[in-house]
Parts: structure tokens; C-alpha cells; sequence
């Protein structure tokens, strides 16, 4: 049984008469006999009377009839919602990014989604860069932009930028030449951010891989206390430029590269690619390529 049999079989019903149904249709009158002689066969059971007269649907055909009626409403009901939800998109899409990328790509990706694509629900998810990845593989987020992404079965990545990792002071805070030794680097009073983060363990990895020692004074998983501690010249931080770009403006605070090969990460666009993305999640993660474009050719942020 097909949409195109039960289309046919209505109309049959409606004209009480194969050959007016053809006339109707413009089907040749064989091919709807033919139709219905396989539609009959399909479910076992005679669904039209014939007569000199015409044609009358049997009680079960007279079922038939009534659901018919209902199958083709809902497929064209279908068709319509497919075709607006192409040009119109609609739904939720929830996309995960670490608090430092959100800075700068949150409000430009959700004013141009809601520019767009109004019937488009965005819901950003603000996250450690170390819980990102789980948030994608427990299918909590759609989209996700993730730090130094590791291949994970079930996961699509999508390479974004390479951006630097700054060393962050106050002001009147001496500073060696930039760009700044990983020796000079060690003995400064560090100000990091808690573990687990991709940031703590890039800078973990070189001082030990160095031999060098490290002078933590505070620890602090949410970026506004690390750069609260740092123009309370606690010490000084690492972090990407995104993360302290308001910062920077604001209290004119001093910037400089580390020279050691760990002080970059990867950013990445991922999404579980046994998920069927709907026509939503396409839009906005197009948006989101689009919108990265645009800003990651900053040169504060590629360093």
C-alpha cells in the first residue's frame, strides 16, 4: 500500500466509476484497475463492489476510505512542515563552549542566528574546557567548540583556530622582553586556573618537561576571579586573548607571549556524527563556522 494507491483509491470511491476517476486523475483507466486490482490483493480482502453501474466500496473499503482520507492529510501536512522547516527552520539547538571562546563568539553567534532564523532556539552552554567533550558524547549539546579535542569514536571535529595563550599582568607589573622565557616564566607568582582545564595542563606539562619549578599563589575555575586576583596583583595568568579581551581594554593590562612551543591550543567544532542533524543544528553550526571566520582572523587571537 502506497500514497499513491490510497490517492487513487479515493477518487475512485468519490466518482463511483473507474473511468470517471481516470478522467479525473488523467491516469489511464487500465492503470488505476490495475491499482486497485493490487491494492485488493496487498491487504487480502475485496475493498470495492463492482456493477454495470460502477464501483462501491465494500465495508472494508468504506474503512479504508475514512483512514485514506486521514494518511494523505498527515502527508501533506508532512510535506508542508518539511518545506517551511527548510526555509523556516525551527527548534531548539543547545551549542557548548568554554568560557573564554564565549566571550567573544557568544553574543555575535546568537544575534545572527536570531537574525536569521528566528524560529531557531539557541541555548548556549557555558562550560569548563575539560567537560566539554562528555556534554557532546552524552548528547546533552548539539554543538560544541572544544580545546585540543581528542578523537573520540562517535565524534566529528572540525578544526577552527590555533590561538595563543597569553601571559596576563597588572599594569605596573615588570616584564621581561616579549616574547617571555618559560625560565623568567617559573619565577613569577602564578595565578592559574583550577585543574582539570586544557590551559593548566599545557602549562603543567612544559614547566615539568623544563625541570622548572612553578610559584602557584591561587587557583580559580571562573576567569573573573583569575583576572580579579591579578589586578589585585596577586600574580600573574594564562590565558587566550578571547578570555581577557574586555579586561585588556578596561584596565589596560599588560599582554605577552610565552616562547615555548605548548603555550597554543586547538580549537575545534564537534558533533556526534551518528546523530541525524536536523535542519536547526545545520543552520546554526553553519552560522557558527561563518561567524568564527569573521573573528578568528583577529591577530590577537591567532598571537
Amino acid at each position: 500500500m502506497d500514497l499513491r494507491q490510497l490517492r487513487y483509491f479515493i477518487k475512485v470511491v468519490e466518482c463511483g466509476n473507474i473511468t470517471r476517476a481516470s478522467l479525473a486523475l488523467h491516469i489511464a483507466q487500465p492503470a488505476i484497475s490495475q491499482q486497485m486490482r493490487n491494492l485488493e490483493r496487498d491487504l487480502e480482502m475485496p475493498l470495492l463492489e463492482r456493477s454495470a453501474h460502477g464501483v462501491a466500496p465494500t465495508a472494508a473499503g468504506q474503512t479504508l476510505y475514512v483512514h485514506a482520507l486521514e494518511l494523505l492529510r498527515q502527508a501533506d501536512s508532512t510535506r508542508d512542515l518539511l518545506r517551511q522547516d527548510a526555509e523556516l527552520p525551527q527548534g531548539k539547538v543547545s551549542v557548548a563552549m568554554p568560557s573564554s571562546t564565549a566571550r567573544v563568539l557568544a553574543i555575535p553567534l546568537a544575534r545572527t542566528v536570531r537574525e536569521r532564523f528566528p524560529g531557531i532556539v539557541l541555548e548556549l552552554v557555558e562550560a569548563p574546557s575539560a567537560d566539554i567533550g562528555a556534554l557532546i558524547g552524552s548528547g546533552r549539546v548539539e554543538l560544541a567548540v572544544v580545546a585540543d579535542h581528542v578523537e573520540t569514536r562517535g565524534v566529528v571535529a572540525q578544526r577552527l583556530i590555533t590561538e595563543a595563550l597569553y601571559l596576563i599582568a597588572w599594569p605596573e607589573c615588570p616584564m621581561p622582553d616579549e616574547p617571555v622565557p618559560l625560565t623568567e616564566l617559573a619565577r613569577m607568582p602564578l595565578i592559574l586556573p583550577s585543574a582539570p582545564n586544557t590551559i593548566r595542563n599545557r602549562i603543567d606539562w612544559a614547566l615539568r618537561e623544563a625541570g622548572l619549578p612553578c610559584d602557584i599563589r591561587f587557583e580559580a575555575s571562573s576567569t573573573t576571579l583569575l583576572f580579579a586576583a591579578v589586578m589585585a596583583k596577586l600574580g600573574v595568568t594564562i590565558l587566550p586573548w578571547p578570555a581577557a579581551h574586555i579586561e585588556l581594554d578596561e584596565h589596560k593590562l599588560k599582554l605577552a607571549r610565552v616562547d615555548h612551543r605548548l603555550f597554543s591550543r586547538d580549537l575545534s567544532l564537534c558533533w556526534h556524527d551518528t546523530q541525524l542533524l536536523s535542519n536547526a543544528v545545520q543552520k546554526v553550526k553553519s552560522t557558527l563556522l561563518e561567524v568564527f571566520e569573521l573573528l578568528g582572523h583577529r591577530p590577537e587571537w591567532r598571537g
